[in-house]
């Protein structure tokens, strides 16, 4: 008989039932209690806040010379709220050569933003990627940045009157950008027992994934063949290269995979090895429920088990039971009381030490949660067009949503530029796991066994969760180790330590910021870290730091943030090839045609779009005007000291012989060990006669000055008077400013390791998208450039009806468009809808 034993999560959890020989059998009061394993996780939630950030992109694949819109979303990762923690979003658009080439600081509202990158006609072909993160993501591994990858394809744009490009020329475009490939690899196939562990002598669930070297999964065939050579079983893998089969391994036998490639040759690839004894764990998708099943062999011995079932931090599953020699524990989740998203199932012994874990994706609910409907079934050229919106949730309820919408061609879209991802599938899937997926969006186009295979696979493969149990029980709160603070607003971080990298606690810094009289003051904290804020983010501010003890001694290593973090190489994502020649040039050639037709019309109707020109070289005659230092604070000084017009400079011993007797009116004062400066004239009011010492923009004591080797300096300013103003109080006996010879990143470094000078960002305004109104039939005297990206709203607000409508018009060009909307609701659900709008000239 089958005992039900009471829910330890009321609202979620399902009977749990014991099978032992057939016979069930109830807990025991002596079990280990899951409610703590529970307990921290919510702590780790509620320390760490983690966020996930999304970007809706106007396209999906640009051609050089093209702009790229975007939305931003980011969220609080557990109940996808708007995250109203972090206010500063930044995205970067990488290289394939893994380099930063355009960047965008961006105010979060709400956990909303919008921005635009122009990317140059003189970008070359390749895949690159965007990815968003705020300060607060850089706490965790890179790869649970938002990263998307976006094809480029170089197309510089025809001359004005220039006949237009042939056949074969098209073709050549498009061989010439789909050769830049990534250099062949060797294809990598791997073995993954479900749960992570699989036993001798005991039937398993085993995955398989099969990639190519740029990270594109392979359709391929195998067999699995034993030690003696014998084939064990055969296996293939679709076109996303995942699969599954069940394997019993023998004791004292290994095993390995001689796999079929695509180019006709064969390879071996081994099996990991059975152990004689072990935790499985095997999860089961049934019509109603998840059944799990939970085995031991090699056991001897009764032993106590938790097993916990979460998503996104929110239990749903808790259960506690003991398993003796031979027998098997059991239990089932139903799947109508778990919400979308991925559900961690995590096997624990007794010692709550996490021994298997696997898992699984809850689905969609079946009702549609967004819709977007035209009014027409076809458009005339110029004529406009509405959508409807409609947005409810899983209830069937109509609520409110925040949202975007892009209107772009479909006419010669290349098949890597149709819709790889959504918010949907970045959310409920993509931003919980770690390294590439691979197309996901196509996982949740329908509920069909077929389509829920292949996600399962998808994760018995790579179920690499966006954390790990060992940090959730870890003594030490993972959020205590975290470097880079919440950002509310703009600012600088780092840390204070010394030699050897120990933090320097209670530190002292002092800020001073170009254009600001006044000058900060901050104490580090306990590990030395500190946030400096109050930047107003309008225009680049020019900031400098000195760090101290808490003594006032400069023996003090000073770290700041790297303001924008380098891509990764271990973390980074493989790169696929572009399109392949044979099947896509053609459409390749007609897309890139709109563009650069695109480009032309922009270039002449609308000059103010096409920031991402590359003009013919022009020689211009003249002379180039002086830069002014990034070091400096203060305008131009009366008094120059350089060393390169003084013969032997290099041989005094300081920069106070350097001086001395070389300005008029300054009078430098004593010898060896201590040397002080006087400003004829200059007296503050509290009778003090000593100026402002400043070395490359960072204040700091005459004695500091002297271990400045005279070497180092390329020249010393005097100012006297108003023109130490910038500098409040403590330059009103005037000041004594020396820069060091700098090489083109002078903006960063210092002489001294305790001082260091920053340019702060701006935040980016987002342009506006041009989308004209054609109020009559009348033809136009100028042409309409919309010909890829035909409409672009990134401030879509959905009322509580639920309903919103969206008016634009169409150009000059026919074909077949697709609107695509992308959101998120006010109960946290991601909306994504698409409808067709197809123009027709003449209706």
């Amino acid at each position: 008989m089958t005992r039900r034993i009471r829910p330890l999560v009321a609202t979620t959890v399902s009977s749990v039932v014991l099978v032992l020989g057939g016979v069930a059998a109830g807990f025991r009061p002596a079990l280990p209690d899951p409610q703590q394993l529970v307990a921290q996780l919510r702590r780790f939630y509620a320390e760490t806040q983690p966020e996930v950030s999304y970007l809706h992109l106007n396209q999906e694949a640009y051609a050089a010379g093209e702009t790229l819109w975007f939305k931003a979303y980011v969220v609080d990762a557990r109940a996808h709220q708007p995250d109203t923690l972090s206010r500063v979003l930044y995205v970067d658009v990488v290289t394939p050569a893994r380099t930063v080439a355009f960047r965008r600081t961006l105010p979060l509202r709400q956990g909303l933003a919008e921005g635009d990158i122009v990317l140059p006609d003189t970008l070359s072909t390749g895949i690159y990627t965007i990815r968003a993160y705020t300060n607060w993501m850089r706490n965790w591994p890179e790869g649970l940045f938002f990263t998307r990858r976006i094809p480029v394809w170089q197309a510089v744009p025809p001359a004005e009157g220039a006949a237009p490009v042939s056949g074969m020329r098209r073709a050549a475009l498009a061989r010439q950008a789909s050769r830049v490939v990534m250099a062949a690899a060797q294809p990598d196939v791997q073995f993954f027992p479900e749960g992570g562990n699989y036993v001798q002598g005991t039937a398993s669930v085993v995955g398989v994934k099969a990639v190519a070297g740029s990270g594109q999964g392979l359709a391929l065939s195998g067999t699995v063949l034993d030690d003696e050579n014998h084939p064990v079983l055969q296996f293939r893998t679709p076109a996303l290269g995942m699969t599954s089969f069940t394997f019993t391994p023998q004791p004292g036998r290994r095993y390995q995979a001689r796999v079929t490639l695509p180019d006709g040759s064969e390879a071996l690839y081994p099996l990991p090895a059975a152990q004689p004894s072990g935790w499985l764990l095997t999860v089961r998708e049934l019509s109603s429920h998840y059944l799990v099943v939970v085995r031991r062999p090699g056991a001897v011995a009764t032993e106590p088990l938790q097993l916990v079932a979460h998503v996104r931090g929110t239990p749903v599953y808790l259960g506690t039971g003991e398993l003796q020699p031979g027998d098997t524990f059991s239990a089932r989740i139903p799947k109508d009381r778990l919400p979308a998203g991925l559900v961690h199932i995590t096997l624990f012994d007794g010692q709550s030490v996490a021994q298997a874990e696997r898992l699984v994706c809850a689905p969609l609910p079946a009702t549609p949660t967004a819709q977007l409907r035209a009014d027409k079934a076809a458009y005339s050229l110029r004529q406009p067009v509405t959508l409807e919106v409609t947005v409810r949730n899983a209830q069937g309820q109509p609520v409110a949503a925040e949202a975007s919408v892009t209107v772009v061609t479909e006419t010669g879209l290349p098949p890597q530029g149709r819709q790889e991802t959504n918010v949907q599938a970045h959310l409920l899937l993509t931003s919980e796991l770690r390294g590439y997926v691979e197309n996901p969006a196509w996982y949740f186009r329908d509920a069909s066994p077929e389509t829920r295979r292949a996600l399962d696979n998808l994760l018995l493969t790579q179920g690499w969760s966006r954390f790990s149990w060992q940090q959730v029980l870890a003594p030490t709160p993972l959020a205590a180790t975290f470097e880079y603070p919440l950002e509310r607003t703009l600012a600088l971080g780092g840390q204070l330590v010394r030699g050897g990298g120990r933090p320097v606690p209670k530190g002292q810094l002092t800020l001073l910021q170009k254009g600001v009289a006044s000058v900060e003051q901050l104490t580090a904290n306990e590990q030395g870290y500190f946030l400096l804020t109050g930047f107003p983010g309008t225009d680049t501010a020019r900031v400098v730091v000195q760090a101290l003890t808490p003594k006032g001694g400069s023996n003090v290593l000073l770290r700041l943030w790297d303001r924008w973090p380098v891509p990764g190489a271990t973390a980074w994502q493989p790169r696929p090839p572009l399109v392949a020649v044979a099947e896509n040039e053609s459409i390749l050639a007609t897309y890139g045609q709109q563009s650069r037709r695109q480009q032309v019309l922009e270039r002449r109707y609308r000059p103010d779009t096409t920031s991402g020109i590359v003009l013919r070289n022009v020689k211009i005659q003249g002379q180039r005007p002086t830069e002014p230092d990034p070091r400096s604070l203060h305008g131009t000084a009366s008094s120059v000291v350089r060393t390169r017009d003084i013969p032997g400079a290099n041989a005094f011993s300081n920069i106070f012989e350097l001086i001395r007797g070389r300005v008029p009116g300054v009078q430098v004062i004593g010898s060896a060990l201590h040397y002080s400066v006087r400003i004829r004239g200059l007296t503050s009011i509290s009778m003090s006669s000593e100026p402002l010492y400043l070395l490359d923009g960072v204040p700091l004591d005459a004695d500091a000055l002297l271990s400045v080797p005279v070497q180092d300096v390329e020249r010393v300013e005097v100012l006297k008077g108003a023109e130490a103003a910038v500098y409040g109080s403590r330059g009103s006996n005037g000041a004594v400013a020396v820069f060091t010879k700098r090489g083109p990143d002078a903006a960063s470094r210092s002489a001294l390791p305790n001082i260091a000078a920053r340019h702060m960002p701006a935040y980016y305004r987002a342009r506006e998208f041009y989308a004209p109104r054609y109020e009559t039939a009348s033809p136009a005297s100028r042409p309409d450039p919309r010909l890829t990206t035909l409409y672009w709203q990134p401030q879509l607000h959905i009322p509580a009806s639920g309903q919103a409508r969206i008016t634009f018009y169409t150009a000059d060009a026919a074909g077949v468009f697709l609107a695509q909307l992308e959101g998120i609701a006010a109960d946290g659900e991601p909306v994504s809808a698409q409808a067709r709008v197809v123009v027709e000239p003449g209706r």
